[in-house]
């Protein structure tokens, strides 16, 4: 092993991307969301396409041999907002501006808590998006890191900010 990609934003380092692996729709079923609830759900997201994720694969794989992302996590337990979470939990003054509008799901509860299989990348620089598109994978850009202690939150209509410092602690 010769690369390793850590779990943490970097600072002044690129924007973050979201990939939906799955290619699925949101669905909270079966997810920590709806235990909480004591619920269990109806519907729980799955992989819709196997050589969709090897592609994926071995994308993320050469853009990391290659040094484009610089950090990484992906997104299963807790849903894309632990994933946001935990990569700005290791710094103080680590946080970001994150909007998912371009992701067309209006409820932002759905969005922040389905653990539809998917990853999170930070790029050195916005070069990264041609490779992508080239290898036809479908990605977001997500996040603007901050040097804050909040993470702001916009889907369309909704806006709110969690507090990392008091999250961390919680967590």
């Amino acid at each position: 092993i010769t690369k390793v990609i850590e779990p943490v934003l970097k600072r002044n380092a690129g924007s973050i991307y979201y990939i939906n692996i799955s290619q699925d729709d949101f669905k909270l079923g079966g997810s920590s969301f709806a235990q909480i609830l004591n619920k269990i759900g109806n519907e729980a997201p799955t992989v819709k396409d196997a050589s969709y994720v090897k592609t994926i694969f071995n994308t993320i794989q050469k853009l990391i041999k290659d040094a484009y992302i610089v950090a990484g996590h992906d997104v299963a337990s807790g849903g894309l907002i632990t994933t946001l979470l935990e990569l700005c939990f290791a710094y103080n003054n680590l946080g970001g501006e994150l909007n998912l509008s371009a992701l067309s799901v209006k409820a932002s509860i759905t969005l922040l808590f389905s653990e539809n299989a998917g990853i999170v990348i930070q790029s050195k620089d916005a070069s990264i998006e041609s490779v992508l598109k080239s290898a036809e994978i479908e990605f977001f850009n997500i996040v603007k890191v901050t040097e804050s202690n909040l993470l702001s939150n916009k889907n369309n209509t909704d806006n709110f900010n969690l507090n990392i410092l008091k999250l961390r602690d919680s967590w």
